[in-house]
């Protein structure tokens, strides 16, 4: 058996020798390339490198094309050469050339600023195996024209053996980018790119003033198409002269950052992407300096480079929902570049979280839980790319044990952890405390109610309906509620007469949200008031409202009587945001819009500034009233005018912008009376009511509008509006004088 061994193993020896005889006589029997001379005088100093022709045999990795070429870019550079950006030359020579169709005339004509031109034929671009070994190579050739001929070219072909990464002097570098590549060989194939345009470009004459600048034998970067995040690190390497300065730059964004020599001509850099750092598309350029002044720069034109270093805005508003079997988180963000959330748990405020889900949506149910232990929650917004907000908490939170218990006529103690009924009325005694919570869920009855005469602290408790409402909570003279991290649905109101403060409350349907009658100052911080008649009233006493988003409400505020400081709130998507009949100011809200046309308020409010986008984002901007008066007035004068020449559509776009900067009555006039003439009967009934509702005693505003109804036919539309505007200007030579058009004096009489 050894012996037969020793037979194969000494047959596989002769096969290799014969096969590399065979090769070196291949060799000595080779034709010696030509050698070109062209003189300098000759040289094109201005040339242009077209993209790579490809022999038919060959399928080159995506990247292939664009490395060949930014490859010789730097190595003819580095000869003395300036070359075209290669996105111009590709705009102005077009697609489609091929070896075949290629005219250096053609190409000349097309490219008048240059005066010389590259191409480069690639016959073999390969990853094959000898005996155990795998090796890439690659075979090309590259000419160079002038204007009057083709000066030369020169053919070669390098080889690579894979090996480890470790073994390349740039191993650390080569090792990230072969994890950022596709196919792991890809790195081999670049160094034999490397190489073999080393190769090419030595055999290639160049100025002779290039000759003293250092050298670059190649640059590897770990740069993709995908953009660096914050946090990444952009890693850079470069081989060539040894014992000099080298340094790179991150196109304009970030210049000079130092490389240190690793060893002799191994150069190693790197940065670390920041908060904040922004850059598109950029390009990485690479030097190489002497002591003397003299430098090289490599080009690293593909892939370009894009750095997005910007977080996304933390997730705002978290909060827990207790339900039977798991635990039902909901946020919310406003910020557009947002694209996901991480959710993390630990049984630890501050530490031991652990990933468990990914979601797009703004809310997350955990039903992994176990009834009776404590959860802490943290939610990350992601953006596109990657970055990671910071993180919003929430807890503790417990699913409770799922036996119901009722809670008592009169509440004293502590109540947390469970599920509980209001079935009818309960009542916190004078002088006594009472909690509610954490991690309470408690469902209440169409007649439950809690009375508060001592004081009661309520936190990240849950309160349903069991059907449709319930009738809510009320604080007496005597009393006091601390509200914190809280979820109210269905409950018709919330009557306060003594002292109160919410953090934290999301209070969702119902009649009024909270009804403040006290002497005693209310709180109201980062708090939420959805779907409701009116969120909050206040009929006397003080109350702040801070960081707060009321959304979808009939009315978000009245205040009837008392002091209000409203600051740093939402409004979005509510009929009315604010209604106030005693002189109000408001300052750094954001109103749902930016036009004062479009705040949505009522009564004696004055805006002082606003917020240009929702809080915690949006800057101040203060309103300047005359101003604003003087850019609606020009407006509506263009728009005037515009109706005298009979242009109702140019008229209405101008109205229509006038009165969303500064609403006044005669821009609301000369608004009905465009949309009368264009006929637009949807937008008048809204325009109509209104201007009524600010201008209810505005004679021409009826009259117009009836007119405009009796000429579409609209009789019982028309009889409607005289008979309100009569009954607000009764006798009124004016409108009296239309009741024959409309039904004669039987409208008079109703």
């Amino acid at each position: 058996m050894k012996r037969m061994d020793f037979l194969i193993f000494s047959l596989i020896i002769a096969l290799v020798l014969n096969t590399s005889c065979l090769h070196a006589s291949k060799r000595k029997t080779k034709k010696v390339d030509k050698i070109y001379y062209i003189a300098e005088k000759d040289l094109p100093r201005r040339v242009a490198i077209l993209s790579p022709f490809f022999a038919k045999k060959v399928s080159p990795p995506p990247f292939a094309s664009g490395l060949i070429r930014g490859v010789i870019q730097n190595y003819l550079v580095g000869k003395g050469f300036f070359t075209l950006p290669l996105a111009t030359v590709d705009t102005k020579v077009g697609k489609g050339l091929s070896l075949k169709t290629f005219s250096p005339a053609a190409v000349f004509k097309k490219l008048p600023d240059t005066d010389g031109l590259v191409t480069i034929t690639v016959y073999q671009l390969s990853r094959f195996n000898i005996l155990l070994a795998q090796y890439y190579k690659i075979d090309a050739e590259l000419c160079l024209y002038n204007r009057a001929k083709k000066l030369g070219c020169w053919r070669e072909k390098a080889r690579r053996r894979k090996v480890s990464i470790a073994a390349d002097p740039l191993g650390a570098i080569a090792a990230v980018v072969s994890s950022a590549v596709t196919d792991t060989g890809d790195i081999h194939i670049k160094n034999a790119v490397f190489e073999w345009a080393f190769k090419v470009s030595s055999l290639m004459p160049g100025f002779s003033e290039a000759t003293k600048r250092p050298k670059i034998l190649r640059l590897v970067t770990n740069i993709t198409p995908a953009p660096f995040k914050l946090g990444d690190r952009i890693m850079v390497g470069l081989e060539g002269d040894a014992g000099l300065n080298a340094s790179f730059d991150l196109g304009e964004f970030k210049k000079g950052i130092g490389m240190t020599e690793a060893e002799p001509g191994i150069y190693k850099g790197m940065y670390v992407v920041q908060e904040g750092d922004s850059l598109k598309n950029g390009i990485l350029v690479a030097h190489l300096r002497r002591p003397d002044g003299q430098t090289r720069d490599w080009i690293e034109t593909s892939p370009l480079i894009t750095i997005d270093g910007c977080p996304p805005e933390m997730a705002q508003s978290l909060s827990p929902q207790v339900e039977k079997d798991a635990i039902k988180l909901g946020w919310h963000t406003e910020d557009i570049e947002t694209v996901g959330f991480l959710i993390l748990r630990s049984e630890s405020p501050l530490s031991g979280y652990k990933e468990i889900a990914q979601v797009s949506e703004f809310s997350y149910e955990d039903k992994a839980v176990e009834p009776g232990k404590t959860y802490f929650y943290r939610v990350i917004a992601l953006d596109e790319v990657g970055n990671r907000s910071k993180p919003a908490q929430c807890g503790p939170v417990a699913l409770p044990v799922l036996t119901e218990q009722t809670l008592p006529e009169t509440l004293i103690g502590t109540f947390s952890a469970g599920r509980y009924l209001l079935a009818k009325t309960t009542k916190v005694p004078i002088g006594t405390k009472a909690q509610i919570g954490p991690s309470v869920n408690v469902m209440c009855g169409k007649e439950a109610k809690i009375m508060v005469e001592g004081e009661l602290d309520i936190k990240n408790a849950i309160f349903n309906p069991k059907k449709d409402s319930w009738v809510g909570i009320e604080i007496v003279p005597s009393g006091r509620l601390l509200l914190q991290g809280t979820t109210i649905n269905g409950a018709e109101k919330i009557v306060i007469k003594g002292g109160a403060s919410f953090e934290k409350l999301t209070l969702k349907g119902g009649k009024v949200g909270l009804l403040i009658a006290t002497s005693q100052g209310v709180k109201v911080e980062d708090s939420i008031f959805t779907g409701l008649d009116k969120a909050i009233r206040l009929e006397g006493g003080k109350i702040s409202i801070t960081g707060s988003r009321f959304e979808e409400n009939e009315l978000a505020i009245e205040i009837l009587n008392g002091q209000a400081i409203i600051s740093e709130n939402n409004f979005w998507k509510n009929k009315l945001n604010v209604k106030s009949d005693v002189p109000l100011i408001l300052k750094r809200n954001y109103m749902g819009s930016t036009e004062p046309g479009a705040f949505l308020i009522e009564g004696k409010v004055e805006v002082k500034s606003i917020l240009t986008s929702p809080y915690p984002q949006g800057e101040e901007q203060i309103i300047e009233p005359e101003k604003l008066k003087k850019q609606a007035e020009k407006l509506r004068n263009y728009g005037i005018a515009a109706i005298n020449k009979g242009e109702y559509g140019k008229a209405y776009e101008l109205l229509e912008k006038a009165l969303k900067i500064w609403p006044e009555k005669e821009t609301y006039i000369y608004f009905i009376y465009t949309l009368s003439a264009l006929g637009e009967d949807a937008k008048l009934k809204q325009i109509v009511k209104e201007a009524l509702k600010k201008y209810p005693y505005e004679i021409k505003i009826y009259q117009i509008s009836v007119r405009y109804y009796l000429q579409t036919g609209q009789r019982d539309k028309a009889r409607r509006l005289l008979q309100r505007g009569l009954r607000l200007n009764p006798h009124n030579p004016s409108l009296e004088a239309m009741l024959p058009l409309v039904g004669g004096e039987e409208t008079k009489e109703k």
